[in-house]
């Protein structure tokens, strides 16, 4: 079928002229209705009713090819209404509309013209001279009109599929383009994007959900309310969770992901929780971490906690290197399960706490670093349970070290405590088990009553208590062998 314009069907008389803008800039929409012809024949067909008010009602049928004089605007479609007095345009079957910078068609389409307003329902299809495009059962399109609005706005319910290129989204090739799935999607102009109730966002570096989003594509900005959740993409993932997340980007690609309100970070290698979290981003791969607010803030990483009043992580290339807790810092692991049974964990505090991590190299995606040193700055105090010598069975009862003074230092070894070492007004204590007299008294009876086939063995005497096990002795620092816990260097 093919649409021209070599029988004119009706003028401008259709619409009335007057319809004057507010400031008298605009101007109104002479409809004009154009034949429809198939090998030559003339298809279309139009009824005209005049009205008191001298305007008239039509009914075109077999096809219509209207346009806007003086204007980009064209209106296709199977058969149409349009009533003058209302300046209203029914448009039913196969229905298009376009102009320079949109294209839209549906089942059915209704075009108020004194409004500037386009509401498409049925199988609609939407798209941008930029590329951007969408999907959905019902959508209105405001045009811009001098007097009425100065800028375009697509507004689509019913859970609109919404692809926004990379033109609209800020970036210059055609690539790269942002989908955005949920209930209620409004577009102003191609560049600010409203989003409501169940929405899914998803870029070529993150997947971004929650129940209402803002897009500022101008200004590269991505805010998400009501259960946001931000995950990266890309070898490394991270996930981000809190009540309010704001996410930043500089050409296209994600340099800052902000969290306010019951945040958590996860990583492969670390989980932050805190009242606020900050995570910076390259190349789709977490470089830094910032934890901070009245909650204060904590840090799993391997086997090791660790609070404080705000946490700065260092992790290049998505790989942590330093971690620095500031204000009533603490770090808790627990000991050594296969040497020691114990319910009680390990701790060092300090006003502040630096762990530094084991480098691993690039090249290995398995082997995940692990605390290499702990340092504690001001006030510090450290509590560590130790396996003692001469054993290799698992003990409840393990030797303790404490100690307290201005700085102390922690270096590991294997993810064991290999020295301790105090700056600066060095105190404390350590607590050893000695051995279970009782045990090796009998297990000494035991080889006499072998070795003499039957004498009696010999009993405690009465009245006096066999030796405790749980009694402890200081260390000798003067008999130091490789079984001695870690000492504390003044």
């Amino acid at each position: 079928m093919r649409r021209g314009a070599r029988h004119l069907l009706a003028l401008a008389s259709l619409v009335p002229a007057a319809v004057a803008a507010q400031d008298g800039t605009r101007k109104p929409c002479d409809l004009v209705i154009n034949g429809v012809y198939k090998g030559g024949e003339l298809l279309s067909h139009m009824q005209l009713f005049k009205q008191p008010s001298g305007q008239y009602n039509t009914i075109a049928g077999g096809g219509v090819d209207a346009t806007c004089n003086g204007t980009d605007q064209r209106l296709l479609s199977d058969s149409a209404e349009s009533y003058g007095d209302q300046k209203l345009v029914y448009l039913f079957g196969h229905v298009r509309y376009s102009e320079a910078r949109v294209t839209l068609t549906a089942d059915k389409m209704t075009y108020w013209m004194g409004e500037e307003r386009l509401l498409a329902e049925g199988n609609v299809v939407g798209a941008t001279n930029n590329g951007t495009h969408f999907r959905g059962p019902v959508a209105t399109y405001l045009r811009v009109a001098p007097g009425i609005r100065s800028q375009s706005r697509l507004d689509a319910t019913g859970r609109p599929d919404v692809w926004v290129s990379a033109r609209d989204a800020g970036g210059k090739d055609t690539k790269d383009s942002v989908n955005i799935l949920a209930d209620h999607v409004i577009s102003q102009n191609d560049s600010l994007v409203w989003a409501t109730r169940n929405v899914v966002i998803k870029r070529p570096d993150i997947v971004a959900t929650g129940d209402s989003a803002y897009m500022d594509n101008g200004a590269e900005l991505l805010f998400l309310a009501i259960r946001p959740r931000v995950e990266g993409k890309g070898e490394h993932t991270f996930t981000l969770v809190g009540d309010l997340i704001t996410v930043k980007s500089h050409q296209r690609q994600v340099e800052r992901v902000k969290s306010l309100g019951h945040a958590t970070a996860t990583s492969d290698e670390v989980k932050l929780v805190s009242d606020t979290i900050d995570l910076r981003v390259a190349d789709q791969k977490l470089e830094r971490a910032f934890a901070w607010g009245p909650g204060r803030a904590r840090a799993d990483a391997q086997d090791r906690k660790i609070t404080a009043d705000s946490i700065d992580i260092v992790m290049p290339h998505q790989t942590i290197r330093e971690m620095r807790a500031v204000r009533r810092a603490r770090a808790e692991s627990f000991p050594d399960s296969t040497k020691i049974i114990s319910k009680d964990m390990d701790w060092l505090a300090g006003d502040t706490i630096v762990a530094k991590f084991d480098t691993v190299s690039a090249a290995d995606t398995v082997t995940k670093p692990s605390v290499r040193q702990i340092v504690a700055r001001g006030s510090a105090k450290s509590y560590y349970q130790l396996a003692p010598g001469g054993t290799t069975e698992r003990t409840s009862t393990p030797n303790i070290n404490y100690v307290t003074g201005h700085n102390i230092t922690v270096d590991m070894k294997d993810k064991e405590i290999e020295t301790v070492t105090v700056v600066q007004g060095a105190a404390g204590f350590y607590l050893e088990v000695t051995p279970d007299s009782t045990k090796a008294k009998a297990a000494s009876d035991s080889t006499a009553k072998a070795a003499g086939k039957g004498r009696p063995s010999a009993t405690p005497a009465k009245g006096k208590p066999a030796a405790d096990s749980s009694r402890i002795k200081k260390p000798d620092a003067r008999t130091p062998d490789a079984d001695t816990p870690p000492r504390m260097t003044p």
